[in-house]
């Protein structure tokens, strides 16, 4: 389901982990592939003695079974899970969560988020990704939470910086409006939504 937003919230940014994170997968596709046509070919083949070609079904059938079972763990399931997971950036807060199914999503306000910055390897740096290390927490609990193989973190990590200082600045507008008993309305201002990197949901 899509993210739904509190009011006066507003999306910025959509987006889902750089597709360098499916690299596994299709290493394992290929290798699954690779593999399977080899056996198969091995166990099938003229040459077998007799009782192996007698049997050689059993052996294919074990053959196909294993193979279904790596591409079905090592890259349908990992392909699923990028396909579902999806980042958003709101005026308020910092979500992941899925499309579709258990939400499990994971949520940081920016009102408790006090650092962020990005990490990259070299190999995300030459895919254009990169991880974004977030500390967040209040009353001195802090904890350090990591989003993996961000696409175009470098962008978002900006965006994020200006979020933050525009949510405190509103923040700081709120209090001083309430302390002087002035109606906090239309402090918001103006935002834009936005997707991009990865692929969008």
């Amino acid at each position: 389901m899509l993210l739904k937003l509190v009011d006066g919230e507003q999306a910025i940014i959509r987006t889902r982990a750089h597709h360098r994170a499916l690299i596994p997968a299709a290493v394992n596709l290929l290798v699954t592939i690779g593999l399977l046509s080899f056996l198969l070919g091995y166990v099938t083949r003229d040459t077998q003695p007799a009782f192996l070609q007698h049997y050689s079904y059993i052996a294919v059938f074990l053959l196909w079974t294993a193979g279904l079972l790596a591409l079905g763990l090592g890259t349908v399931k990992p392909l699923v899970k990028w396909l579902n997971r999806l980042t958003y950036l709101t005026t308020e807060r910092i979500v992941q969560k899925n499309f579709l199914g258990a939400p499990q999503a994971r949520v940081i306000p920016l009102a408790l988020l006090s650092q962020h910055e990005m990490r990259q390897s070299t190999l995300q740096e030459m895919a254009g990704a990169g991880d974004l290390v977030l500390i967040h927490g209040a009353y001195g609990q802090h904890q350090r939470t990591r989003v993996r193989d961000m696409p175009d973190v470098e962008r978002f990590n900006t965006v994020l910086a200006q979020e933050l200082g525009d949510y405190r600045r509103r923040a700081q507008a709120r209090v001083a409006a309430a302390q002087h008993g002035q109606p906090t309305e239309g402090v918001l201002g103006d935002v834009r939504d936005s997707s991009f990197g990865g692929g969008h949901g």
